[in-house]
């Protein structure tokens, strides 16, 4: 699966690099000059992207709604299952331009049957326990700069917080295991929830 979605990726990030270039009129001297800096306000933008503790690896629909606001869908699979979710996005200018603030939603599926190694008490020994990895809530606030490619597509590059609404992520399933602080530490950094890092190629038609 996880070749698939190279490949996939890699057919979306050259099809829109492709249609940016399309979309600009072959137009010379000072006119071309002036005819590049006006974007053009596309009906949608599809694009792909990376987001951790948001949406992981996937694909994304934003839609403009007004002048400055626009609204987000988007779906991708990370470390605790497959993931959708969405936002409500403004923009400091208008949809077109660069600063963007989105607050949104996320919702992670998590894992039935998860194996993973671990260290467990009483003596902090590492052996391979069971977990079922539970479904995680998110309310994520982001801050988004976008670099404009071409007059219809652009690339943004997020940072922010997602506050956790799960307070149980994980439930144990090998019997008789109780595991160690350190263990529990690096499930806490697996589960969804913190610092958001990501950035996305969208390209609007």
């Amino acid at each position: 699966m996880k070749t698939n979605l190279k490949k996939l990726s890699f057919i979306v990030l050259l099809a829109g690099t492709l249609f940016c270039i399309q979309s600009r009129d072959p137009l010379y001297g000072q006119q071309n000059a002036v005819d590049f800096n006006k974007p053009i306000l596309p009906s949608v933008y599809l694009g792909l992207g990376l987001e951790v503790n948001n949406y992981g690896f996937g694909f994304g629909l934003e839609v403009p709604v007004s002048g400055n606001m626009s609204i987000t869908g988007n779906a991708g699979i990370g470390g605790w299952g497959f993931k959708i979710g969405g936002s409500i996005n403004y923009y400091f200018t208008d949809v077109t331009g660069k600063s963007q603030l989105s607050l949104g939603y996320s919702r992670a599926s998590g894992l039935k049957d998860f194996s993973t190694d671990l260290n467990v008490e009483p003596d902090d020994t590492k052996q391979t326990v069971k977990l079922d990895l539970n479904v995680i809530q998110t309310i994520n606030l982001i801050y988004t700069y976008n670099l404009r490619i071409g007059k219809s597509c652009k690339a943004g590059f997020s940072g922010g917080y997602a506050i956790p609404l799960t307070k149980t992520p994980y439930a144990i399933k090998t019997q008789g295991i109780t595991l160690t602080s350190s263990s529990d530490q690096v499930l806490k950094m697996m589960e969804p929830g913190g610092l958001i890092i990501g950035i996305k190629f969208m390209f609007g038609i």
